[in-house]
């Protein structure tokens, strides 16, 4: 039993020693000591995978979404499925290695010549002398480990889209209640003008000017409406569901955030970026197949073998006289194909090259996503502020202009400019509020969070 134990380890030791193609090694990646953008969310080297993306937003309607769309989206599904063929493709590789076992049946009567029964067990076995079969294996294995990174790619950019079209939809929900408070406004403020144009008080441009703005909020209803109902509809997509009202949560304004989110260090992404994790696992597939090429250049041995019964009387083709067996081992190997294999080789190290370009290429844009994110979740919080502020000072200006014009104290261009002004600036303000909400998502995206 040793001896067998010790020859079958001898081997396996010969064996891996004449395996060609070449290990792979990660390639040099220039990663940054810090971030650029030095804000309040680079505090801390902690690592965004600690952070859930329940925890961001506390809106149990946003979350009861984000759960539907993971049980529900065909996206998801279709990128479950890609795992369950890579591991249907890594067990066709690993039963490569193994021997295939089959039978062979025949049977024939003629009149000319004796009669021929036969029925064979057969074997045969391709000794893996240069590690293409080893190769193809591991190529196969990171293939389920970049469908697996594929599907977590697939997981965050569809919860990053359920929030941002939530956000988008809400936002909208408050521009309609805005152009609608603005219709009920100047349909009051027209009637008033409109009433002193028909007294003689004003001028009839005056009416005509506050008919015009009356008209422009109502245009705005009718365009948020419909803006409205696309984003609901698109949310209905990533929620694997016809057509549908969407329950509504938290207002955008009383959504509560993390106060920071741990962006962790520029290296980190290697590691947390599906995407990124996808891409190398890419890489890795292509590498190994090099080793493919290459060892289909070489000879290769294949054991093939027979044992059953063969005889001219169907009454005794089952006895011990029947009973054969054989055992052979044959060399295959290309001598000229015109340069066919050799290309095949160089092919492949192209295929390796480009999965190298894509990994590090992704890396960059990995680079660039959080930069841009860390930007934006900085900027937008300024510009809401903002925003925020000019929309209150244009509606007292609105209410001053309003006064003053019913005094006889300014014309009615005042007025116009300061209505313009204030239902521009609030819906500034709302779309703003989204965008800053979205910059989290974004960001969280970026940095590969826990999803």
């Amino acid at each position: 039993m040793k001896k067998i134990i010790f020859t079958s380890a001898l081997l396996l030791a010969i064996l891996s020693s004449c395996m060609v193609g070449k290990e792979y090694a990660r390639p040099g990646v220039k990663t940054p000591a810090a971030w650029m953008d030095q804000n309040a969310y680079i505090k801390t080297p902690d690592s965004v995978s600690r952070l859930k993306w329940f925890e961001i937003f506390n809106d149990p309607v946003l979350n009861s979404l984000i759960d539907t769309a993971l049980q529900h989206n065909y996206d998801l599904a279709n990128a479950a499925l890609r795992i369950q063929q890579a591991r249907a493709n890594y067990g066709i590789a690993k039963a490569e290695m193994l021997p295939s076992i089959g039978y062979n049946g025949s049977a024939g009567i003629s009149s000319e010549a004796p009669d021929d029964f036969s029925l064979m067990g057969t074997a045969a076995w391709e000794i893996d002398l240069w590690g293409k079969l080893r190769h193809e294996k591991r190529a196969a294995y990171s293939e389920i480990l970049a469908s697996e990174e594929g599907l977590k790619v697939v997981t965050v950019g569809l919860i990053s889209d359920v929030c941002n079209y939530y956000f988008l939809m809400r936002d909208l929900d408050n521009r309609l209640r805005i152009a609608q408070r603005s219709v009920e406004s100047r349909t009051k403020y027209f009637d008033l003008v409109n009433a002193r144009f028909l007294g003689g008080d004003v001028s009839e441009l005056d009416m005509l000017q506050a008919d015009q703005q009356l008209q422009v909020a109502k245009a705005t209803v009718n365009s948020v409406k419909r803006e409205l109902n696309s984003a609901e509809r698109s949310l209905n997509i990533l929620l694997g569901q016809t057509p549908a009202t969407v329950l509504r949560g938290i207002e955008n304004v009383d959504q509560k955030v993390v106060d920071a989110i741990p962006a962790g260090l520029p290296s980190s992404l290697l590691e947390q970026r599906p995407d990124v994790k996808q891409a190398e696992y890419y890489l890795m597939a292509e590498t190994d197949r090099i080793g493919v090429t290459q060892a289909m250049r070489l000879p290769s041995i294949r054991l093939t073998g027979f044992l059953g019964f063969a005889s001219a009387d169907l009454s005794s083709l089952l006895t011990s006289e029947s009973f054969l067996n054989s055992a052979a081992a044959g060399i295959t190997g290309p001598i000229f194909a015109f340069g066919a294999n050799k290309r095949r080789v160089e092919i492949q190290q192209q295929e390796a090259e480009i999965a190298a370009n894509n990994y590090l290429n992704t890396y960059l844009r990995a680079l660039g996503e959080v930069e841009s994110a860390l930007v934006s979740v900085e900027t937008y919080g300024a510009e809401y502020e903002a925003r925020k502020k000019q929309a209150e000072s244009a509606s007292r200006w609105l209410m001053l202009s309003q006064e003053r014009y019913t005094s006889g104290y300014t014309d009615y261009l005042e007025v116009l400019i300061a209505e313009n002004t204030m239902l521009d600036s609030e819906l500034q303000a709302s779309a703003t509020r989204a965008k800053q909400l979205s910059s989290y998502i974004y960001l969280y995206r970026a940095l590969g969070g826990g999803w």
